[in-house]
């Protein structure tokens, strides 16, 4: 121990951990020291075993794959980890269940999000290792992924001329910052001509000014002037000042 003391492993065994999603997990070969007040985990022995140990804003996840088997939260310099201990047999079943879905759920996201029947195929050729049913429970993102959009209108606008009909949006912020240090940028598209002029913004409420600043320019080069302005009611566009203007 820390302070040079012996404690004596009475056993070496089994325990299933129900973690922080609910999942049980069996851990093998862990040793029984009734000496200690606490219990123990080894992050070493995680990653001997080819886990992946994230420490980052008072969350430690251990991932293997594409999953988060294991997650604690830190308490002054210890992290704690977000499961309980199962006690009796009923426990073993479960967690061997669990486990196979585990694994599919792992297999499912390798492949693209296959379905259940390309798994099961796979599983009956013995291509799946660690996987034996193919049946990976619900998955949100193959839900969220076949979602469909409902539909625009078609709308036939007859404009005769440019800055008839200028269609205006926003897009950002950008994760990652430019080379010039802008995460935002706004598009003006003419209707009738498809001319599209692109402007960067380190922020959002440059809108206003840039808009100022384009409608000038194009207006003195064409001689004509904006009519009618398409727009997602954004707030950018709703502010006094663009009203003013407008």
């Amino acid at each position: 121990m820390g302070n040079d003391d012996v404690c004596e492993i009475k056993g070496i065994g089994i325990i299933h951990l129900k973690m922080h999603n609910g999942v049980v997990k069996t851990l093998i070969d862990v040793r029984y020291v009734p000496d200690l007040k606490k219990n123990l985990f080894s992050l070493g022995v995680l990653e001997s075993s080819c886990y992946k140990i994230i420490m980052h804003g008072g969350v430690l996840k251990a991932i293997r794959g594409a999953l988060v088997v294991l997650r604690g939260t830190r308490t002054g310099n210890l992290y704690f980890l977000a499961g309980s201990t199962i006690t009796g047999t009923a426990a073993v079943s479960k967690s061997l269940e669990d486990d196979e879905a585990d694994n599919s759920r792992l297999w499912h996201m390798r492949l693209g999000h296959a379905d259940e029947k390309a798994l099961q195929g796979l599983v009956k050729q013995g291509l799946l290792k660690g996987a034996k049913t193919g049946k990976h429970g619900f998955c949100e993102h193959c839900v969220l992924g076949k979602q469909t959009r409902v539909k625009f209108g078609t709308v036939v606008r007859n404009t005769k001329g440019i800055l008839d009909y200028v269609h205006i949006d926003v897009w950002g912020p950008s994760k990652n910052e430019s080379i010039g240090g802008n995460h935002w940028f706004v598009t003006f598209i003419d209707d009738f001509s498809r001319q599209v002029w692109v402007y960067m913004m380190k922020h959002k409420d440059e809108i206003h000014d840039i808009f100022l600043k384009w409608k000038k320019m194009v207006e003195t080069q064409t001689g004509r002037r904006v009519k009618t302005f398409r727009l997602d009611n954004g707030g950018e566009y709703t502010s006094d000042p663009f009203f003013k203007v407008c």
